[in-house]
């Protein structure tokens, strides 16, 4: 218990401490707070990992309600990676001037109220505690995106917070149906009739239609790429790699949790597909976007495309389409985060991020460069990164189930990958200015760190699949 409350703590008590100061003594403690926070995040994923089970709180809150905290598989891989992003996105703006947002006095309060929110969410076993969390991640991302105070940023956070306000009315009513018929918000307690009654199955509608909007999956996802690519530096790196994957968490936990009768074969079909046309859309728009960081946000609605692929597969009765669909989740986000901070140092002077700024950067920023080329390994999906094994189990789940088609979406997504990917490297990699010094700096190391991680759990996956194990939902119609 002590671990599983840790998690959310620390970084909520680093947020109310890092509110009260100002200058060194608030970066100080932020990064104290980040430290603390990713060492809880490590003992839960031990402690669950040697029970071999999921661990529960439950309580009530004030208004009388049912409070459930569950740290299972999905929930600790989630953690852990929000941990390792947040923490290195903490160590990155500490190392910020003092005239960049990472110093604004409101960086640090946010980031660590964001960072509780991401945990409270993943390990939340409750309707209400997710849709509270929910809303605070919307109200703390969009505030992250304004720190540059620049027009385009402020517009594209107020995009962003009203496509937030919207998802989170609607998956207010979907709430709303589900305690009007079941008189419970608890996701292990609501009745397996519910879901096979009409009532259940527009609840789960209207939750999963609010859901969409907040990952937010093609034609979805109008809000996504200026704010991704207009936030600051030291904000990018966690909303794209992380907080995008807040929402899909969530509907896992309704269909495959809560709902697991609900679900109809059509309906997983239809996310498929729309995680096929996202794969397809996004890649396209990063094949012809002017800017590095537009580029990578472009990326990211791709990728989470694939993530889509989990509904239709497991449904279809395949344990390899969850463990592929969550690895997905969990691995995407350690390249991403290694991409954006190698993005900060491979235009010269941090000035422009126009893609023809990039040109001769390998003879500049070369650890920066490496850093980005072994990251982009890991999104293609080539071994032995994580990112290859993820998609081999989604391979296997789609020729396990006979669902055949994924299998060309898959490879073609990859090719996709490589040629927008590539449109960096081969400038960074081509003749750059002699005149320019080469340097290797801390940003350069941190994002090095993390496209080594991305290495790491695809050369020793073992211990990351076991705990995805834990508390995994069981495959086919009404598995849960």
């Amino acid at each position: 218990m002590t671990s599983l409350l840790a998690v959310v703590a620390a970084p909520a008590a680093g947020a109310a401490a890092t509110a009260l100061v100002r200058g060194r003594g608030q970066r100080g403690l932020g990064l104290a707070a980040g430290v603390a926070t990713a060492v809880a995040a490590v003992m839960l994923a031990w402690r669950v990992g040697a029970a071999g089970e999921p661990l529960t709180v439950r309580g009530t809150t004030p208004l009388g309600t049912d409070l459930v905290a569950t740290a299972d598989g999905l929930a600790v891989a989630m953690v852990l990676a929000a941990s390792a992003v947040g923490l290195v996105g903490a160590l990155f703006a500490a190392l910020e001037s003092e005239d960049r947002p990472g110093a604004s006095p409101a960086y640090w309060p946010l980031w660590l109220l964001l960072w509780t929110a991401l945990h409270a969410l993943f390990l939340a076993g409750d309707l209400f505690g997710l849709y509270l969390m929910l809303e605070l991640l919307s109200i703390t991302g969009a505030a992250l995106v304004s720190l540059k105070g620049e027009p385009r940023a402020l517009v594209a956070s107020a995009r962003y917070y009203y496509a937030e306000l919207v998802a989170s009315l609607t998956f207010l009513l979907g709430l709303a149906l589900v305690w009007g018929q079941a008189g419970t918000l608890v996701l292990d307690a609501l009745p397996a009739e519910l879901g096979d009654s009409g009532a259940g199955r527009l609840a789960l509608g209207v939750l999963t239609a609010g859901l969409l909007l907040k990952v937010p999956l093609v034609p979805l996802h109008f809000w996504l790429p200026p704010a991704h690519w207009l936030a600051p530096s030291a904000v990018s790196p966690i909303l794209s790699a992380v907080v995008v994957k807040s929402a899909f968490t969530v509907l896992l936990r309704l269909w495959f949790v809560a709902l697991p009768a609900a679900p109809t074969a059509q309906a997983a079909l239809l996310l498929g597909v729309l995680g096929a046309a996202a794969v397809v859309w996004g890649s396209l728009n990063a094949l012809r976007a002017p800017h590095l960081k537009l580029l990578i946000a472009h990326s990211t609605v791709a990728q989470l495309g694939l993530l889509f692929l989990l509904p239709p597969l497991v449904l279809a009765g395949a344990g390899q389409g969850w463990t592929g669909g969550v690895l997905q989740a969990v691995g995407h986000a350690l390249p991403k985060a290694a991409l954006l901070l190698a993005a900060v140092v491979l235009t010269p002077g941090r000035g422009s991020d126009d893609l023809a700024a990039t040109a001769g950067a390998a003879a500049r920023r070369p650890v920066a460069v490496f850093a980005f080329g072994l990251a982009a390994v890991s999104l293609v999906g080539l071994p032995p990164t994580v990112g290859f094994v993820a998609k081999w189990y989604l391979l296997l789940a789609s020729l396990e189930t006979g669902q055949w088609w994924w299998v060309p979406l898959i490879v073609v997504g990859s090719l996709l990958t490589a040629a927008y990917l590539m449109r960096v490297l081969s400038r960074a990699l081509g003749p750059g200015d002699p005149a320019q010094p080469r340097t290797v700096g801390p940003v350069d190391l941190l994002a090095l760190v993390l496209a080594l991680g991305a290495l790491a759990l695809g050369l020793w996956p073992g211990p990351l699949l076991e705990l995805l194990e834990v508390g995994a939902p069981l495959p086919g119609p009404g598995g849960g």
